[in-house]
């Protein structure tokens, strides 16, 4: 294989392998219902600081649990992972809503997942973490310009998205989608 070969090769698979790590951050943006409701755990929690990491490229925090919301099973994590690579996260200590998948028995969070600070949820947010799970038999959709004004009744909720497909609808933001007793979903807000 001649030298200018064996380079074009090696400049394919670099792009190719750069481009797939750059397409592994990239995440839509997501209703936090449609975050509670794909996530395998959803809790509340004190991260004290970082702990050595035994598992190559994952970063380890230490936490206290202080609420759960969604969980599997009922094992208490004492460890959150993250990974080192631009997909990860960075945590200060201080009290975060976490939630993503276990895999293997570890939480392991990145950017595509729902992790926030806190005292930056509005109490309409934090009310809304108790119910959204009743809600997880619906779906929410995208909808863009004309076909978000179509009401179909169906076991979805609309959701208005721009031309970037950045969520375009403070309406449903401040909202959950829920089951009515007809059995189709429908958009509601809970005020306390």
């Amino acid at each position: 294989m001649s030298a200018a070969v064996t380079l074009a090769l090696l400049f394919f698979w670099s792009v190719a392998l750069n481009e797939q790590v750059t397409e592994g951050c990239r995440c839509l943006p997501k209703h936090p219902q449609q975050q509670f409701c794909a996530s395998d755990i959803v809790f509340r929690a004190k991260v004290i600081g970082t702990v050595n990491s035994t598992l190559p490229q994952l970063t380890a925090y230490k936490i206290q649990t202080i609420e759960t919301f969604k969980q599997l099973d009922k094992k208490i994590f004492q460890v959150i992972y993250t990974s080192q690579t631009s997909c990860g996260i960075n945590l200060e200590n201080g009290e975060y809503l976490l939630s993503g998948p276990v895999k293997d028995g570890r939480v392991v969070v990145n950017l595509c997942d729902r992790v926030e600070p806190w005292n930056q949820l509005s109490r309409v947010q934090k009310m809304y973490l108790s119910r959204y799970q009743s809600g997880c038999v619906c779906e929410i959709s995208p909808c863009t310009g004309a076909s978000c004004l179509i009401e179909i009744p169906q076991k979805k909720c609309l959701i208005r998205v721009n031309n970037s497909f950045s969520l375009d609808d403070e309406e449903a933001l401040q909202s959950i989608c829920l089951p009515g007793s007809d059995g189709f979903c429908r958009w509601r807000k809970f005020l306390k």
